[in-house]
């Protein structure tokens, strides 16, 4: 049985032991992390996810953005091969397997997905992933994942989400047997200058940077009002076609056309593929418009009040 995950300090015990541990896995091991995140819904996994991927790039010196959130296993395969990502890139796969429908489709997925994790480790990748249970995606692809954190809620006054974090081992012998361990922290007490080990059981995650967590929220809409329409279309061919979405259709295009000049721009945009709000504001100033990332959210969440569906094209 292996030594459970540790993290040793030469000075003073610094914050997210988690974080550091799996920077140094691929800072000093010839090996890539893959973390996955489990919870109820609204436990915080998604922001969780968020704020952990945005820490390790800090470490590494490198900014994670929307840009590097993925919803589809495809869409990283096609990453990967086309552009060969450096060492310590980082990959979010979010909630992904709400594309894992058809059986078939499922095995397939599964067999690319164990193939990427287990040809990616020299590369130095960290991979991250969120779902609501770990029994939701296929053995063959769980036990490539060396981490999984349970998100259990979010203390609003803190702004940090409870979790338990723990380091997976699975049994040879037994291929049903994990064994969960708690990261080891250690470090010299400075009083009687004796090395102490202690077990890290919980872990606060503080909250990501708004910023992220906006460009991350319109792009998770787009893609949830894609998945919707699809399997609209997937229904409507069962079912037989009918003129029962007229209606909605009319209704759409005349919300659209009480929107202003600024949220039109806004609309245009998001449905051409632009997915940070800095990038959406920068075009707006271009056009002649006044405009921050900050009002483009602002404007957003005015948009969908008025039931504006936001779907690139």
């Amino acid at each position: 049985m292996k030594q459970p995950p540790r993290v040793v300090y030469t000075k003073k015990i610094l914050s997210h032991s988690w974080v550091r541990w799996a920077v140094a896995r691929i800072k000093r091991k010839n090996n890539s992390t893959n973390v996955r995140f489990v919870g109820d819904t609204g436990s915080g996994k998604s922001w969780s996810a968020l704020a952990f991927c945005e820490m390790c790039s800090k470490l590494l010196n490198k900014e994670f953005t929307v840009n590097d959130v993925y919803f589809s296993i495809k869409d990283v395969l096609d990453e990967i091969s086309n552009n060969d990502p450096p060492r310590g890139t980082i990959f979010l796969i979010d909630e992904q397997q709400v594309e894992a429908n058809a059986k078939d489709h499922q095995t397939k997925r599964a067999k690319a997905y164990s193939l990427l994790l287990s040809t990616v480790r020299s590369k130095g990748y960290i991979i991250v992933t969120t779902l609501p249970f770990s029994d939701m995606e296929l053995k063959s692809v769980r036990r490539f994942f060396q981490v999984e954190v349970e998100t259990h809620g979010a203390n609003i006054t803190t702004k940090t989400v409870r979790c338990t974090p723990r380091y997976l081992e699975y049994s040879r012998a037994k291929s049903e047997k994990v064994y969960r361990k708690r990261l080891i922290i250690s470090f010299r007490d400075p009083k009687t200058g004796i090395m102490v080990h202690r077990k890290v059981s919980f872990w606060d995650i503080p909250k990501a940077s708004q910023e992220l967590i906006d460009d991350y929220e319109l792009t998770k809409a787009t893609f949830q009002q894609k998945l919707y329409k699809k399997l609209s279309r997937e229904l409507s061919e069962e079912e037989g076609d009918d003129d029962r979405n007229e209606p909605k259709a009319a209704a759409a295009d005349h919300v659209e056309q009480t929107l202003t000049d600024y949220q039109k721009g806004i609309l245009k945009y998001m449905r051409e593929g632009v997915r940070m709000q800095k990038e959406i504001s920068v075009k707006l100033q271009e056009d002649g418009f006044t405009s921050t990332p900050q009002k483009v959210s602002q404007n957003v969440k005015w948009m969908r009040k008025k039931g504006v569906v936001i779907i690139k094209r």
